[in-house]
């Protein structure tokens, strides 16, 4: 009899015999390395979606929890905050608070129309709309910037600078949500 046994053997063949485990994969780690280190815990690719959603919505709430921090503390109260206090009083503390509110609230709107913008029912029909307002909020931005610069300029760059990343991070994290 020639024909093959069930297991696909020859009569009288003898079989190597194969270890039945398991490999398990993981994605994003090497089977190289059984230890990771915090840069590739760190590595976007290695992060799920939502941890990297849920990172991006801290960085935004802290962001903004600072801002309203700095508005009422520093500007509103005049309280002394080392890198973040002017450099010399501010005598017009409402015109401060106006100037900050106003270039946090431009640079929101401005950051907001460039990024997500195109998805508000004004700007379906022609979605490159969005960056030509964008773009105009941006000179907008500028000119009060350019008027107030000498008073307000500390205030207006913190203002600036946590208002930009507050909701580049909020905005780009809601767009992650599926």
């Amino acid at each position: 009899m020639d024909d093959l046994d069930i297991d696909d053997s020859l009569p009288g063949q003898e079989l190597e015999e194969e270890e039945d485990t398991e490999e398990i994969r993981r994605e994003g780690v090497s089977q190289s390395s059984s230890t990771s280190s915090n840069s590739e815990i760190w590595d976007d690719s290695t992060l799920d979606e939502d941890s990297q959603r849920g990172m991006l919505y801290l960085v935004a709430g802290v962001g903004y929890g600072a801002l309203v921090v700095y508005l009422v503390l520093v500007i509103y109260q005049g309280m002394k905050i080392p890198i973040l206090s002017p450099d010399t009083n501010i005598d017009n503390t409402n015109g401060a608070l106006t100037t900050s509110i106003l270039i946090s609230a431009m640079v929101f709107i401005t950051i907001w129309v460039f990024m997500s913008g195109k998805n508000h029912s004004y700007f379906t029909d022609d979605p490159d709309k969005a960056k030509f307002w964008a773009g105009g909020l941006i000179i907008v931005s500028f000119v009060i910037i350019s008027t107030s610069w000498e008073a307000y300029q500390t205030v207006m760059t913190v203002s600036a600078l946590l208002t930009s990343v507050s909701t580049w991070a909020y905005l780009r994290s809601s767009q992650m949500k599926v």
